[in-house]
Formats: structure tokens, C-alpha cells, sequence
């Protein structure tokens, strides 16, 4: 029995159109794979500067919370002094 031609021509045609999508496929994954490391070293810039924030505003309340104490403890000898008894 002869092949049809037809139907082989068909099979061609959509054997090409598979392959060419498939390449345009891979292209768009491909792409899709760089913005998405693209994120992920943005997202990790992001975690490491939040990180250096959350450092500093530590530090910053440590040095607030020490000038406080400092502070209390002139104001107390202060009232001492001027009161003439320690405070307890």
C-alpha cells in the first residue's frame, strides 16, 4: 500500500511547527531562567541591606538606651545632691 503523501506533507509540516515552537519554547525558559536569577541576586541584596539596617538600628537603640541610663543616673545624683539623701 502506497504512503500518503498528503498525510506524510502533514506530518512534516506539523513536525516543524512542533520543533519550531519547541526552540521558541526553550528560548522563553531560558529566559525566564535569567530573570528569574536575576531576582533571586536582587532578592539576596535586599536580605543582605536589611540585615546591615537591622545591625545598625540595634546599635543605634544600644547607644540611645545607654545615654538614658547616663542620663537617669546624673539626674538621680543631681536630685541627691540637692536633696541631700540617697535615693533607696
Amino acid at each position: 500500500m502506497p504512503e500518503d503523501e498528503l498525510a506524510q506533507g502533514e506530518i512534516a509540516a506539523l513536525t516543524r511547527r512542533y520543533e519550531n515552537n519547541l526552540q521558541i519554547l526553550r528560548g522563553d525558559i531560558a529566559g525566564l531562567d535569567n530573570r528569574l536569577m536575576s531576582v533571586e541576586h536582587s532578592v539576596t541584596g535586599v536580605r543582605n541591606d536589611v540585615h546591615e539596617l537591622r545591625e545598625a538600628f540595634a546599635g543605634e537603640v544600644q547607644a540611645l538606651n545607654d545615654k538614658m541610663d547616663r542620663h537617669q543616673a546624673q539626674i538621680v545624683e543631681l536630685l541627691t545632691q540637692l536633696v541631700g539623701k540617697t535615693p533607696q
